[in-house]
């Protein structure tokens, strides 16, 4: 039996929220997922790589706070599967030395992994969208 014009409507109508979804939710991964781009941290022998989270040790990398809820490198995988258009998302680290490492000081110059790369959300979703535009 052929759908209504307004069965079709709603059909169109899911498929276009799905699709909305899938561009914000894979575009905020891809945000957090360059945030949490490990590059060696100068006291281990790297250089500063902008755009990129030094690691030392695991504590900067591991303080990604999603929400407010407990720290660990991945804890935005969870909150995000669980996004719906509509919805709003925190992310903090909650390392000491977090918002130095960001953005530098008189002795040292930020990497700038959390700026930077919220910068390039805009890039993010055009991407997402050509993948989604049919």
């Amino acid at each position: 039996m052929a759908k209504t014009f307004t069965a079709q409507l709603e059909d169109i109508e899911k498929l276009v929220i799905a699709d909305m979804r899938y561009v914000a939710s894979e575009s905020i991964q891809d945000v957090a997922d360059a945030m949490q781009t490990p590059a060696r941290g100068i006291s281990k022998g790297g250089a500063l790589e902008v755009g990129k989270i030094p690691v030392a040790d695991a504590e900067l990398i591991n303080s990604l706070s999603t929400d407010g809820g407990a720290p660990s490198a991945d804890s935005y995988v969870v909150a995000i599967a669980g996004f719906e258009i509509g919805d709003s998302m925190s992310f903090s680290y909650t390392a000491p030395h977090a918002m130095i490492k960001e953005v530098g000081n008189g002795k040292m110059a930020g990497w700038h992994f959390v700026g930077i790369n919220a910068r390039r959300f805009p890039e993010f979703v055009e991407a997402r969208a050509k993948e989604v535009r049919r």
